[in-house]
């Protein structure tokens, strides 16, 4: 158990740099018209897109839970990041900032990966539509969550174990 206590801060921020990646270049939302498939990547989910055609611009607006997703996903990873790093500066008292960016991490985490579930609707508002049950979540997306969720579980086993280990 101390060994994967030792390297969770690793293995958090490795989970969500992939979850971050994942989101950045697979299918957000695809939507069923006719026979046909319309899919929309994740990077236009998030920042949304303006095309020039023949007949003026074609404006997609982003998801706003997919924007704070990825925006709490990216701070997530920096904080875990940075409570990697933190300890291994030997500095005093730096060992209880850290535990306290291990919850920060996990709240944002945690949030990121259950708004990437709730990307569907909210993309489909923004731009106009009504949610059917032709709309679904791209598995990129889905698999993007979970391991957010996952990287939020590894960055609390720190601070889990040291509140364990004074309660006894």
């Amino acid at each position: 158990m101390k060994k994967v206590l030792q390297f969770s801060g690793v293995i958090s921020a490795v989970l969500g740099i992939i979850a971050l990646v994942l989101m950045m270049v697979t299918n957000a939302v695809v939507v069923k018209v006719g026979n046909a498939q319309v899919v929309t990547e994740g990077i236009v989910a998030i920042f949304g897109k303006t095309e020039k055609t023949l007949l003026g611009d074609l404006i997609t607006k982003p998801s706003p839970l997919a924007l704070i997703g990825w925006i709490l996903a990216l701070v997530g990873v920096l904080v875990v990041l940075c409570g990697v790093i933190l300890p291994l500066l030997k500095v005093k008292g730096i060992k209880r900032f850290a535990g306290l960016m291990n919850v920060v991490a996990v709240v944002c985490l945690v949030l990121a990966g259950v708004f990437m579930f709730l990307v569907v609707p909210t993309f489909v508002s923004a731009n106009g539509g009504e949610v059917s049950e032709y709309h679904h979540i791209g598995a990129g997306w889905v698999i993007a969550g979970i391991l957010s969720i996952a990287a939020g579980a590894f960055a609390i086993l720190p601070a889990a174990a040291d509140f364990l280990a004074k309660k006894k």
